[in-house]
């Protein structure tokens, strides 16, 4: 019989073989079976794969210069449901991203809050893809090696994976063009779904483009994606790249900007808003081609920095663009009183009607009518003038009266709800209270004074009236008694009888107030009308669409929105009696020393009324008159009279334009009309 210790070695050695052959048959079965598994698979870990986003194409001015160009970048994709079922909720992952992406934490669980949460920051910072969908994230301060970082050890970052993203450059520190430019933001769950099934589908890491021309051009502007392998050592430096799809680059727009004469509108338009002396200023200026309706150049003040979108926008710098006002595209979308700006369309109306061009009218300090007064600017009176004065000096009491008369003749009150008077006709015919087709988004139509249109909105605001009427302004009446019955008073009346078209409303729409709103970009069309003799243009930004390789994929033609119907001899008479307006009228002082007789101006100022504020000053003008070339129009808010601060910034527009002590944004010939060759031009 054995010992007990001898069975007990027995025992060990009879497991110990059993373990030999186990480890060895697994030994066998994992070199021999699954060998090229495991090797492909450790292969694997050395590889990343990544998206390579197609090149942006290119946004140029009209000479060929780049106003936008693009560049790749090092980016994270984040899965949100990957990091949420983490012990802590992903947030030990998340404090090694952010400080790999140079965010903060709050930064990077701002960008990966879906939208459609109920406490969700603003877009475009919260994330207004997919919520199922992985977030891709990039920034400025993110170098791809620091991000390769993370993909070195995927199991220590589960949810997080490598990826390449496009952002876009600006190589022109003279010109900030916000809202003529856009700026990118990643493709919404809505444009994904849109796009299913289209030869150019949107994956929802995609970027898109966002306002101006970014958003107006994108599907040219956006080529196709590709992919690509880099090969990355223990440390996560890049060793190799290996390219698996090449991208398609996306096509690039020429537009028929001007780099040098937007500086210059920029720049001048800064300086009103800083005579004004007011916070609360906002402005525009807007260059036309007056033959063409071409945009020369465009800008709104306060304005955004596209800059500010690149690796997407924080929380706080977005709300303060909000808040100064600098997301509204001003040029496009202001809808503000014209003032006297306007007068040449009512002049067009007394026209029809049978007023004389060259007969003199009475112009008294002021004109009283259904128990209002109504006065000129500071009470001035010029005594009986011809018409061409009275719109030198702008004499508002020659077209009150005139639109008083034309009120009388129309019906006065008794006219019907249906109505366009002949101010609101000429205005209409004109293009005013709808939108010019610019190639810009979310362009604004504004309103025409008239009987329909009083109607239109009584129709829609008589509830609120009847309302605020019976409740009598119970807070406002807490510290103003006298306001509050006012604001009642007023509310009453228009809860019984605002459809009605009184006298004080046809005055006023006769010098472009009332329910007048216009946009700036709609007063240069029609004043470029006035200028090449009565075409409507269509104002337009891009010239052309143009491959990689430069060739033309299509070009843009400028755009006729039909002809107004006014005898050229009315034409010729606003043409000339407006050059006086620069010449000896109210924007004398801001042309004083410019060479009207070599680059004769034909203008009007106009000095808007609006309740509780300065009034809005405007400038629009066009030149040569003699022969157009140029329509320049220049709207600040809060800035007073015409001539105060629209007129002196158009006239540094001018010097800009005929090369007046500057350098001239174009030769004589004007601006180019040949497409730019533009292959192989990098910004």
């Amino acid at each position: 019989m054995m010992s007990r210790t001898t069975s007990r070695l027995l025992l060990l050695g009879v497991l110990l073989g059993c373990l030999l052959v186990t480890l060895a048959a697994r030994t066998a079965q994992l070199t021999v079976l699954r060998g090229p598994d495991l090797a492909a698979a450790a292969e694997q870990n050395r590889l990343r794969e990544l998206s390579d986003p197609a090149p942006r194409g290119l946004i140029l001015d009209s000479s060929g210069l780049p106003l936008v160009g693009t560049s790749q970048s090092a980016a994270v994709s984040i899965d949100r449901k990957t990091l949420a079922d983490q012990p802590d909720g992903g947030a030990g992952v998340l404090g090694e991203v952010a400080a790999a992406l140079g965010l903060t934490v709050r930064q990077l669980r701002q960008r990966l809050t879906p939208c459609s949460e109920p406490d969700s920051p603003p877009r475009p910072v919260c994330d207004d893809g997919s919520p199922a969908a992985p977030v891709v994230i990039a920034t400025t301060s993110a170098g791809e090696e620091q991000l390769l970082r993370l993909a070195e050890s995927p199991g220590r970052y589960p949810g997080v994976e490598l990826t390449a993203t496009v952002q876009r450059t600006y190589p022109l520190g003279s010109i900030t063009g916000g809202h003529v430019l856009g700026y990118l933001g990643e493709a919404s769950a809505d444009e994904v779904a849109a796009t299913a099934g289209s030869a150019t589908p949107l994956a929802p890491a995609d970027v898109v483009g966002r306002g101006g021309l970014e958003q107006q051009y994108d599907a040219d502007l956006r080529g196709e994606a590709g992919q690509r392998y880099v090969s990355i050592d223990a440390q996560g430096r890049v060793q190799a790249t290996q390219q698996s799809t090449a991208a398609v680059p996306g096509n690039n727009l020429i537009t028929s900007i001007d780099a040098t004469l937007q500086a210059r509108v920029e720049q001048e338009l800064a300086e009103a808003l800083r005579r004004t002396s007011s916070r609360k200023a906002r402005g525009a200026a807007v260059v036309l081609a007056a033959d063409t309706g071409r945009v020369l150049a465009l800008a709104s003040q306060p304005d955004y920095n596209p800059r500010d979108w690149v690796g997407g926008i924080s929380e706080r710098r977005y709300q303060q663009l909000s808040d100064s006002g600098s997301l509204v595209d001003y040029p496009v979308q202001a809808q503000v009183p014209p003032g006297s700006v306007f007068k040449p369309i009512t002049v067009v109306a007394m026209q029809r009607k049978g007023y004389g061009l060259n007969d003199y009218y009475e112009c008294p300090p002021d004109y009283t009518a259904g128990g209002r007064t109504f006065t000129n600017f500071e009470s001035e009176a010029f005594g009986s003038i011809p018409l061409r004065r009275a719109i030198e000096v702008s004499c508002n009491t020659v077209f009150y009266r005139a639109g008083d008369r034309l009120w009388q003749r129309g019906g006065g009150e008794r006219a019907d709800s249906g109505e366009i008077d002949p101010v609101a006709k000429a205005a209409a015919d004109f293009g005013l209270g709808r939108a010019t087709g610019i190639d810009l988004p979310a362009e604004s139509s504004g309103m025409v004074s008239s009987p329909a249109a009083k109607y239109s909105l009584w129709e829609q605001r008589k509830q609120s009236w009847c309302t605020a009427a019976k409740k009598g302004y119970p807070r406002v009446r807490e510290g103003n008694p006298a306001k509050a019955d006012y604001y009642t008073a007023l509310d009453r009346e228009n809860c019984r009888s605002g459809n009605r078209w009184r006298q004080g409303d046809a005055i006023n729409a006769a010098i472009g107030q009332g329910l007048t709103t216009v946009t700036p970009l709609q007063i240069a069309s029609a004043y470029a009308a006035i200028a090449n003799g009565g075409r409507l243009v269509q104002p337009t930004v891009a010239r052309a669409v143009v491959a990689s390789d430069g060739r033309l994929v299509r070009a843009i033609a400028p755009a006729d929105r039909g002809e107004v119907r006014v005898p050229a001899g009315t034409l010729r008479f606003l043409r000339t009696a407006m050059t006086g307006v620069p010449a000896r009228g109210t924007a004398a002082t801001a042309f004083a020393g410019f060479p009207l007789q070599r680059h004769p101006v034909a203008g009007k100022t106009g000095s808007a009324q609006v309740a509780g504020s300065k009034s809005t000053s405007w400038f629009a003008s066009f030149a040569p008159a003699d022969d157009p070339e140029y329509v320049v129009v220049v709207m600040i808010t809060e800035g007073g009279t015409g001539g105060e601060n629209a007129a002196p910034a158009a006239r540094g527009i001018y010097e800009t334009l005929f090369g007046v002590g500057v350098d001239a944004a174009f030769p004589r010939s004007g601006p180019p009309e040949a497409i730019p060759d533009v292959a192989g031009v990098r910004p």
